[in-house]
């Protein structure tokens, strides 16, 4: 007789570990500097730039959620940027000079600056994939300085993107980097992996109910 719970329970499986590989797979993050060690206004720059300009393929990344960043007037770019506070920052890696800067002010009397990004790109099948690096440093009220590091880049965060090549997806690693600010880098789930997940969970309760009753 064919068994109808097994199935089920072997699809809930499959469900709930598709959605943890999605989970995983995610390419936006939420990044979070704690300036509780500073005070007034600074700077923030957010660089995305090509490893290399012959092979590197087309990508892009997407800045919103802005906690503790100042007037989007105070903002200076160069490159391939666009955007605003309001609607968002889109940096793309495709300035023939590769230098793409967004250069912003920011308040650190708040003790965080954070926001979130979402790194996007496809590489067509025939090319290799060589790396973009998107980077944060922040600096002193009049950009002489930067803040919390002694690396010669100034960088606080360093994350390496790779466009995947056939399936639409990337994936991102972070560059170990020195540094006297406390930050994070947390991976966000897409809303699509979320519902997933617990669609997932809704049916195992459902399954365990009605085997109770």
């Amino acid at each position: 007789m064919f068994n109808t719970l097994t199935l089920r329970r072997s699809l809930l499986a499959l469900a709930l570990t598709a959605a943890a590989s999605l989970a995983y797979a995610d390419t936006t993050y939420q990044i979070s500097l704690d300036t509780s060690s500073f005070s007034g206004t600074g700077w923030i720059d957010l660089q995305f730039n090509p490893g290399n300009l012959a092979s590197t393929t087309l990508a892009s990344v997407t800045l919103t959620d802005f906690v503790g960043f100042g007037d989007s007037s105070t903002a200076l770019i160069n490159g391939a940027v666009s955007g605003s506070l309001a609607t968002g920052y889109t940096i793309s890696n495709t300035d023939a000079s590769g230098w793409n800067d967004l250069f912003h002010e920011v308040n650190y009397n708040g003790g965080t600056i954070s926001f979130t990004v979402t790194f996007s790109g496809l590489a067509d099948a025939s090319q290799s994939s060589s790396q973009s690096v998107f980077s944060v440093s922040l600096m002193n009220s009049d950009a002489t300085a930067y803040l919390g590091t002694t690396d010669a880049s100034g960088s606080l965060v360093a994350l390496n993107y790779s466009a995947g090549l056939t399936d639409g997806s990337g994936s991102v690693a972070a560059t170990p980097l020195v540094n006297s600010i406390p930050s994070s880098v947390t991976a966000v789930p897409e809303p699509s992996s979320w519902a997933m997940l617990a669609g997932g969970l809704a049916l195992l309760g459902l399954a365990r109910r009605r085997k109770q009753a």
